[in-house]
């Protein structure tokens, strides 16, 4: 008999939060969806760990020798995803249930291109979004009205997208550390005519107690800035315009932030 072919994956990013992978496992197996699969793909997480992970019921757990960063890491999760479409998250995030009742209607948005990505949640508010269906949103390629968001349209945060979007668009920048190569990502989602779209209500929440793994690879000690949030803002906004404006396919980079895991 012919075996079927899988039609979703749910690609799961690790490292070293074996708690929080199974709480997103646990969030995946209550959704009501079927023909899919569960792969795990692990940055050389300590061994006491992936003991750990060995025993979840995973379809393909995928394992690094070494941490790599995260960017390798769902480089080598995409190329191992059987499933037409990609249900991405990092293992700190649970995916709500209600995904399932929408799935239909995002994946209708993404075969006909009225999105190449829908992403489940954000942590900011776009103050412009276009109607594309009853649940979910079309986040201008530029708006006046988002202007200090413009630039983040796409985030690693949760979402579904097509296996052949990464063909489009390009793979992730590796040998970067975790925030310069989502940043290095977004500007090049920016700066392209990939349609990113976003849920009407968030799909995905943190999970409780799980402390960021980025927060180490950076040598630089956070400071006490006495300035206020919202100049921060304006200033972080320019900067991430300068580099949409710099930023040149043939050569991926930044010129402004640095790259904690370059040699």
């Amino acid at each position: 008999m012919k075996k079927e072919k899988i039609r979703i994956s749910f690609l799961i990013t690790h490292y070293n939060r074996p708690l929080d992978l199974l709480e997103c496992l646990e969030g995946i197996k209550k959704m009501n969806i079927s023909n899919y699969e569960i792969v795990v793909s692990d940055d050389g997480s300590d061994e006491e760990n992936r003991k750990l992970i060995h025993e979840y019921k995973i379809d393909k757990l995928i394992l690094a020798k070494k941490n790599q960063g995260l960017a390798a890491n769902i480089n080598k999760g995409i190329e191992s995803c059987e499933g037409e479409y990609i249900i991405y998250c990092q293992e700190d995030f649970i995916l709500d249930s209600k995904i399932s009742t929408i799935l239909p209607e995002c994946l209708e948005l993404l075969d006909s291109q009225k999105a190449d990505m829908i992403r489940f949640t954000a942590n900011y508010k776009f103050n412009k979004l276009i109607n594309l269906s009853e649940n979910v949103f079309l986040i201008p390629k530029f708006s006046i009205r988002n202007f200090l968001l413009n630039y983040y349209q796409y985030s690693d945060h949760p979402f579904l997208t097509k296996k052949i979007f990464y063909n489009k668009y390009g793979s992730y920048l590796e040998n970067t550390s975790g925030r310069y190569g989502e940043t290095e990502f977004a500007i090049r989602i920016f700066k392209s005519n990939a349609k990113i779209a976003i849920t009407k209500s968030s799909l995905a929440t943190s999970v409780v107690g799980s402390e960021s793994v980025l927060i180490n690879e950076s040598i630089l000690k956070s400071k006490d800035y006495k300035i206020n949030k919202p100049l921060i803002k304006i200033a972080r906004a320019f900067r991430l315009y300068l580099e949409w404006f710099l930023y040149r396919k043939s050569k991926r980079g930044l010129k402004t932030y640095r790259n904690f895991r370059e040699n």
